[in-house]
C-alpha cells in the first residue's frame, strides 16, 4: 500500500484506543474532568457494566455554552496553553484527548451550565458526528451521558469482559478516586442499585469507611505529612493484623493524581517487611506530595503513571514514613484476630509510687479487676529496672551469646509514644508445649510464644545492631564448604561482597560459578557448618537477588542469618531457657513479630477463657 494520510475519523478511533480502553477508562476521564472543575459531588450511573450507558453528574464550574462544541475538538483544553512546559501540571487532565476520543466511539450527550450564566446548554456528538447546540435548563455543573460504547469498533467491543467484570473495574477505580479525594462526595449506581457512596467530609477515615466499611476504618493507622517538607506523604495504612492476599487494596496518589506505581507499591511492601508474612499485603491509602516540577505526568496516554525526577528520594520518604508508623503502633496479635480482623495492644501498667509493692522495688501491684487480685509475679516493669530472676542463673540458657547487646528502641525515651515493646504484656512463664510453644500468663490472659520466631527476633536485632556498629564477628569453618551457584548469582556476590564480609561471611571464587565458604557469621557457628553453611549462604544470596533498596536487602540478609541461627520447633527448652528467652524478647524493639512478619506471640484473653468455660 502507498503511504497515505488517514482520515480524521479513523485517526480519532485509533487515538481513542490509546486513551479509552474500556468503560472504566471513560468513567476515569469524565470524573477527573469533574474534579478539575472543582466539583464537591460526583454521581456516576452505569448500565450493562458501562457498555450500554455511563452517566456522570457533577456540581462543578460547568462549561460555557459557546465552548461546548469546542470541548469535543481534538487537543482542545482549558488546562494548559502555549506557555506550559508540560511538566509542572497541577490538573488531572490536560491532553485534550478524552472527550473527542470518547465521542469517536460512542454517542455522547452533554448538558452544562457555567457558574456565570443563567441558563445551560446541551450538545450531542454521535460517534464523531457533531449535532446541534441547544439551550437547556440545568443546575450549575455538568451532566454527561455516554451510550453505545464501541458499537462502531466491534474488534474492541468483543474484548470487553462481562457486565459484572467491567462494573468491578469501574467500582475499584472510583473507590480509589474517592480515597484520594475525601473532600468529594462520590456515588456509584449500577443497573439501579447503589454500589458505592462516600460523604465527602474531607476526612480520609470517612472515605475509607465509605469504601471498605467502618470495621476496617477503625483499624487503620494515620500517616501525617510533614507540612514543612517539600516531599511528604499522608494517608492511612492498616495495622499488620489487617492484611490481604493481593495488592488491590493499596491506593497511591501524587499531588492529588491517582496513579499506579510498582516502585512506590514496593516501597510500602518493604516498609511492612518483618510485620507481615510473605505474600500478604496491607491496605493503604498513600498520598504523596512533591513539587509539581519534580513529576512528569505526560508519560502515559491514560495518565495512570508518572515519572519522578528524584524517584529514590520519593521511595525513601514513603518507606520511612510507613515504617515509622508501624514501629510505633504494631499491637500484640490476639488469638482469632485473623478472622475477626482486629487486635488490641496491651499497654504496661505505669510504674508509680501508688502501685509499687512495699519492700519490693522490682514488682508492682497487679492491675485492678480481671480476676487477678492475687497476681503472683514476677514480671518486667521497664527496661531500666532490674528483672527478678528468683534464683535463675541466666547463663544456663544458651539461647544467645553472653553479653550480647540488644538494639535499643524509641521506648527507652521517657514520655515517648507507645511502641511495640511497650505494648508487649508482662508475662510469667508456665512451661513449653509440643517442644515448640512457650506458654505464659499475663494480666490479660494466656499467651503462646513461638520459640523459633521469638528467638529469631532476638537474634535479628542483635545481629543488626552489630552490623550497624561494624562489630560483626566471623567464625572460621573447620572444613571449608563449596557452593555451586545458579547462573548470574556470582554477579550478586560481587555486588554485595562488602556487606557479606561485613556481616561475617568469608568466601572466595572457585571456578566460574562456585564459591568456597571459609567462615560464617559468629551467630551461625553452632548451627551451620560444612554443607549447612553453604545452604545458608545460598538462601542469603536468594534474598539479595530479589532486588529492592540497599536498606531492604540488608534487612532480608540479616533476617535470613537470624532464621538459621535460632532454635527450632521441636527442640526441648528447659524452664530457665524459656524464661531467659522471654526476657530477651521483652527487650527487643519489635517483639510482636519475627523478621519475616510471623507473630511471635498470640493472646487468649481472659474473656475468651470465660466464654469457653461458660463463666460469662
Amino acid at each position: 500500500m502507498p503511504i497515505q494520510v488517514l482520515s480524521d475519523e479513523l485517526s480519532s478511533r485509533i487515538a481513542a484506543g490509546e486513551v479509552i480502553e474500556r468503560p472504566a477508562s471513560v468513567v476515569k476521564e469524565l470524573v477527573e474532568n469533574s474534579l478539575d472543575a472543582g466539583s464537591t459531588r460526583i454521581d456516576v450511573q452505569v448500565v450493562g457494566g458501562g457498555a450500554n450507558l455511563i452517566s456522570v453528574v457533577d456540581n462543578g464550574d460547568g462549561i460555557p455554552a459557546d465552548e461546548l462544541p469546542l470541548a469535543f475538538e481534538r487537543f482542545a483544553t482549558s488546562k494548559i496553553d502555549e506557555t506550559s512546559d508540560l511538566i509542572a501540571i497541577g490538573t488531572l487532565g490536560f491532553r485534550g484527548e478524552a472527550l473527542p476520543s470518547i465521542a469517536s466511539v460512542a454517542r455522547v450527550e452533554i448538558t452544562s451550565r457555567h457558574g456565570g450564566e443563567e441558563a445551560g446548554a446541551s450538545y450531542v456528538v454521535d460517534f464523531g458526528k457533531p449535532g446541534l447546540l441547544e439551550a437547556a435548563g440545568a443546575p450549575q455543573g455538568t451532566r454527561i451521558s455516554v451510550s453505545g460504547l464501541f458499537t462502531n469498533v466491534p474488534a474492541r467491543l468483543k474484548f470487553l469482559g462481562s457486565g459484572g467484570r467491567e462494573l468491578s473495574r469501574i467500582q475499584r477505580m472510583l473507590a480509589s478516586l474517592a480515597l484520594v479525594c475525601p473532600h468529594v462526595a462520590f456515588s456509584l449506581a449500577a443497573d439501579g442499585r447503589e454500589r458505592l457512596r462516600t460523604v465527602g467530609s474531607g476526612g480520609i477515615l470517612d472515605a475509607v469507611s465509605g469504601v471498605y466499611g467502618q470495621k476496617i476504618a477503625d483499624q487503620m493507622l494515620l500517616l501525617e505529612a510533614d507540612e514543612s517538607a517539600a516531599f511528604s506523604i499522608d494517608g492511612l495504612i492498616s495495622s499488620p493484623s489487617l492484611n490481604r492476599s493481593n495488592r488491590t487494596y493499596m491506593t497511591l496518589s501524587v499531588n492529588g493524581r491517582w496513579i499506579q506505581s510498582r516502585r512506590l507499591t514496593y516501597a510500602i511492601e518493604q516498609a511492612y517487611y518483618g510485620f507481615l508474612p510473605e505474600r500478604r499485603f496491607p491496605i493503604a491509602v498513600a498520598r504523596v506530595h512533591t513539587p509539581l516540577d519534580d513529576v512528569d505526568a505526560n508519560v502515559h496516554p491514560a495518565k495512570t503513571e508518572v515519572r519522578f525526577l528524584r524517584e529514590d528520594l520519593v521511595y525513601s520518604v514513603v518507606q520511612r514514613a510507613v515504617r515509622g508508623v508501624l514501629s510505633a503502633h504494631a499491637p500484640v496479635h490476639a488469638l482469632g484476630s485473623g478472622r475477626a480482623g482486629g487486635s488490641q495492644g496491651l499497654l504496661r501498667t505505669p510504674v508509680s509510687p501508688g502501685n509499687r509493692v512495699p519492700g519490693d522495688g522490682d514488682r508492682t501491684k497487679p492491675p485492678a479487676g480481671g480476676g487477678y487480685s492475687q497476681w503472683p509475679g514476677p514480671f518486667v516493669l521497664t527496661e531500666t529496672e532490674a528483672v527478678p530472676t528468683d534464683g535463675i542463673d541466666s547463663t544456663q540458657a544458651p539461647l544467645t551469646e553472653p553479653g550480647a547487646p540488644v538494639a535499643a528502641g524509641p521506648g527507652d525515651a521517657p514520655n515517648s509514644a507507645a511502641t511495640p515493646r511497650d505494648t508487649l504484656p508482662v508475662l510469667r512463664v508456665i512451661g513449653q508445649s509440643h517442644e515448640t510453644y512457650i506458654v505464659a500468663e499475663g494480666p490479660g490472659g494466656v499467651y503462646l510464644i513461638d520459640q523459633h520466631a521469638a528467638h529469631e527476633r532476638v537474634t535479628f536485632e542483635r545481629v543488626k545492631a552489630r552490623f550497624d556498629d561494624n562489630a560483626s564477628e566471623s567464625q572460621p569453618l573447620l572444613e571449608p564448604a563449596t557452593v555451586d551457584l545458579a547462573p548470574g548469582m556470582l554477579t550478586t556476590v560481587h555486588e554485595h561482597m562488602e556487606d557479606l564480609s561485613r556481616v561475617g561471611w568469608g568466601v572466595e571464587e572457585f571456578g566460574s560459578s562456585s564459591l568456597i565458604v571459609r567462615s560464617v557469621p559468629a551467630s551461625l557457628a553452632t548451627r551451620a557448618s560444612g554443607d549447612g553453611a553453604g545452604r545458608v549462604l545460598v538462601n542469603v544470596l536468594d534474598e539479595l537477588s530479589e532486588g529492592g533498596s540497599r536498606e531492604s536487602w540488608r534487612e532480608r540478609m540479616l533476617a535470613s542469618i537470624a532464621c538459621h541461627s535460632s532454635v527450632r520447633a521441636g527442640q526441648m527448652l528447659s524452664p530457665d531457657e524459656c524464661k531467659n528467652l522471654i526476657r530477651q524478647l521483652e527487650k527487643t524493639e519489635h517483639p510482636n513479630t519475627c523478621p519475616h512478619g510471623r507473630p511471635t506471640i498470640i493472646q487468649l484473653t481472659v474473656g475468651d477463657l470465660e466464654r469457653e468455660f461458660k463463666r460469662g
